[in-house]
């Protein structure tokens, strides 16, 4: 295939032979302007005239990026060793700055930023889980940040929306009180409480508390954190995004954590929702989720027993009562025999 200046030095050529632009057009399927065009660099310039001039304007106005936002993406890339979309996400919550994953991938190629490189771990493979409606089902746990300073958070399997909370201790009364948060905060009813084992979720008070509000509770095995593993993933970024970017030592952290809360409800996109935010799935969801009325028609109180801290007794306590309610049915159902 010929190159585009060799073409258009063949349209001058066969004009200078024929002498009749018309017949040029015609042979070479081209306008008279786009010819007439072409003609006059040839007799101004010569052969050099039939090159492609740059499109590139001389100079842009209205240009957003400029040396001092460079050092800025290069800084957060530096010292948080932030990969590109991450880095768009930091730029518009810390600094307002709204840039697209192609210009923030150009400012790295630029300055010669090396790809980060991720280390692969080989695990095996677990059927993973998405829950249909919101708040189904809310995983619950506690993370510790600093000596004197634990963060309650709560996140529901399907929307991943969440609530945070700062407590200097994981007790029973702080875990009833971060409870009241999520009833309130969350903007749909809660059916299931899921968490670890920890002692802070299995006293008498947050059971009763629960039950009084026809919330199902559900602890995961010990010793497999994978099934809690959304909410174990959003403390990772609550660490790496949030955390990193303050001073754990000033006064108002409790109200920059609402306003972490808020942005990572509302405002940014993640990529297990295909890009939407928390509070587009929720609304793109919203007709799925039942009524309080519903839920609480559908809670039994007889299922709901008091769970016990040790997993091994608890299991052992559930096979007694399943293997007395078969021993029940059996003795029914030959009584029946009896009398028939």
């Amino acid at each position: 295939m010929l190159a585009e200046s060799e073409l258009r030095l063949k349209w001058i050529k066969f004009y200078q032979k024929v002498g009749h632009a018309g017949k040029v057009c015609q042979h070479y399927g081209i306008s008279r302007f786009t010819f007439r065009k072409w003609l006059k660099r040839y007799q101004e310039f010569g052969e050099e005239g039939l090159v492609n001039l740059s499109r590139k304007p001389k100079s842009s106005p209205f240009q957003k990026l400029n040396n001092a936002y460079e050092q800025l993406i290069l800084s957060l890339r530096k010292e948080r060793n932030l990969g590109a979309r991450r880095l768009q996400s930091e730029l518009k919550r810390l600094h307002c700055l709204s840039f697209s994953l192609s210009t923030i991938h150009k400012v790295l190629k630029k300055y010669e930023i090396s790809p980060l490189q991720h280390k692969r771990h080989y695990r095996k493979k677990v059927k993973r889980y998405n829950c249909k409606v919101p708040g189904e089902r809310i995983q619950m746990d506690v993370c510790k940040i600093t000596h004197g300073l634990y963060q309650y958070t709560a996140i529901d399997d399907c929307t991943r929306y969440k609530v945070l909370a700062l407590y200097t201790r994981r007790t029973a009364a702080n875990t009833l009180d971060f409870l009241i948060q999520v009833k309130e905060r969350m903007p749909f009813p809660c059916q299931r409480i899921q968490t670890d084992r920890g002692k802070e979720f299995f006293a008498y008070e947050v059971q009763e508390r629960l039950k009084e509000w026809k919330i199902k509770f559900r602890p995961i095995k010990p010793y497999s954190p994978h099934l809690n593993g959304k909410v174990e993933r959003t403390q990772r970024t609550d660490l790496d995004e949030f955390y990193n970017s303050i001073d754990l030592k000033e006064p108002q952290l409790s109200k920059k954590l609402r306003d972490w809360k808020g942005y990572y409800n509302r405002h940014r996109p993640h990529s297990s929702l295909h890009g939407k935010t928390p509070w587009e799935m929720y609304k793109k969801q919203e007709k799925t989720i039942p009524c309080l009325q519903e839920i609480h028609t559908t809670y039994d109180h007889s299922e709901e027993a008091f769970a016990i801290q040790n997993y091994q007794h608890d299991q052992a306590l559930k096979l007694l009562k399943r293997q007395r309610n078969m021993e029940f049915q059996k003795n029914s159902s030959t009584w029946d025999d009896i009398k028939s």
